[in-house]
């Protein structure tokens, strides 16, 4: 699974990044979100390591995908065929800390088959490449909202914007 997506050619349905090429901004960065964490749960550390940003990928001590994908590669603890991806609205998110402008997407993972279903949620902050591909610059866990909104999506990466995020 490949997270290649450009900065045009996406068509979005709502106004959460503003204007028409935050619209193609938003859509494009909802879908590398969705690709990322869909890659996590097919274990295809490959496209997870590739959707990262250099700069995340060198704070976790990886200088390469490869690297990448060795540090990550697991076994796979079991079977996702229940498990589903969601994600919030874009919305833009200034540079801080570390971390460039962006857009920052709220995907929540959904076990359905646990009762009742067990949902795991995280704000990632993605940007674009100098070839238009979004990537994942920052992840943050969102423990204190029932769901990934745009509001906990800005306080989420407002208050984790340290190098080893």
């Amino acid at each position: 699974m490949a997270v290649t997506l450009p900065l045009s050619g996406c068509v979005a349905t709502d106004d959460s990044a503003g204007g028409g090429e935050g619209k193609e901004r938003a859509t494009a960065a909802i879908e590398a979100a969705r690709a990322y964490q869909q890659a996590q749960l097919d274990h295809d550390w490959g496209a997870t390591c590739e959707a990262m940003t250099e700069r995340v990928r060198r704070s976790q001590g990886m200088d390469t995908i490869a690297e990448c994908v060795e540090v990550v590669t697991a076994p796979k603890p079991r079977d996702n065929s229940d498990t589903r991806v969601r994600t919030s609205e874009a919305i833009e998110v200034p540079a801080l800390g570390p971390h460039p402008a962006g857009i920052g997407v709220g995907v929540g993972v959904i076990v359905d088959s646990r009762r009742p279903p067990l949902v795991v949620q995280t704000a990632l902050r993605l940007v674009p490449n100098e070839h238009g591909t979004w990537l994942v610059d920052q992840t943050v866990n969102i423990f204190e909202s029932e769901s990934a909104d745009s509001q906990a999506v800005r306080a989420a990466l407002a208050e984790k914007a340290t190098v080893d995020d």
